[in-house]
């Protein structure tokens, strides 16, 4: 089983190498066009692999620590205190992993149901966010209770994410367009996932020894990703048309001043 995890994790981390380079060629070109389309599709389906590996090997990990990482490191008092440390660190990273397989899914699908939200009303969809609350829920308990900054961080934003899909799924009425801004913050919310795992072990050894710049680079993603998600969305939020009535009122208004 030790090597199956070690050839899911490699597999994920190529993978997961792959959609960072590729979470830029969509996000700066041209909407719509045939590059963002291609290169788009390139993302999900790179990303989709990297998010639903890390659920595995994330999960076997949960399952059996010790039968992954079956030598307890010195500086750890007990196997007890290596086993917690374990199932913390990896309760992040499926937190982190449902994150963005549900933000790349739920990104997709509204591209593709648009407004036939009804399909969205479904276990077969919606297991996910759920999965993902219960996750979250789990996660932040075990930050708070072990002081784990960075799990609560984004457990909160892992919660937000699930009910969010949710809300959306159960909407009686969606403006039209606005599955636009609904893929734009997803997607870009599939970046920030992957940059901060990224960062939050990859990072971790860069910086190893200063707690601050360990941090900074972990929120980092999320400082630059959302004002952007912001803004772009504003740029494709869809304009809310006038309603009949008012049409009728002003074209009663504009025949009464004739």
């Amino acid at each position: 089983m030790q090597s199956v995890h070690g050839y899911i994790v490699a597999a994920h981390i190529v993978a997961g190498a792959l959609s960072l380079i590729l979470f830029w060629v969509p996000t700066l070109t041209k909407k719509g066009g045939k590059v963002h389309s291609q290169f788009g599709d390139y993302y999900a389906k790179a990303m989709l692999f990297t998010s639903i590996s890390g659920v595995i090997s994330s999960t076997i990990a949960l399952i059996a620590p010790l039968t992954i990482y079956p030598t307890v490191p010195e500086h750890f008092e007990s196997t007890a205190h290596f086993t917690a440390h374990l199932r913390g660190q990896y309760t992040f990273l499926l937190m982190l992993s449902l994150l963005v397989w549900n933000n790349i899914r739920h990104a997709i699908t509204v591209l593709a149901v648009k407004r036939d939200i009804a399909k969205l009303r479904t276990i077969n969809y919606l297991w996910l966010p759920i999965l993902l609350f219960v996750v979250a829920v789990v996660a932040l308990y075990q930050g708070v209770t072990y002081g784990i900054t960075l799990t609560c961080i984004f457990a909160p934003i892992a919660l937000f994410n699930a009910v969010g899909i949710v809300r959306y799924a159960f909407q009686k009425e969606i403006v039209p367009g606005t599955w636009v801004t609904q893929h734009i913050g997803h997607i870009i919310g599939s970046g920030i996932g992957a940059y901060t795992a990224f960062f939050a072990f990859g990072g971790r050894t860069l910086f190893e020894g200063v707690p601050s710049l360990q941090i900074a680079s972990w929120v980092l993603p999320s400082l630059i990703g959302v004002p952007f998600t912001i803004w772009l969305s504003n740029k494709y939020k869809p304009k809310k048309r006038k309603s009949k009535s008012v049409k009728a009122s002003v074209k009663t208004k504009a025949a009464e001043l004739n």
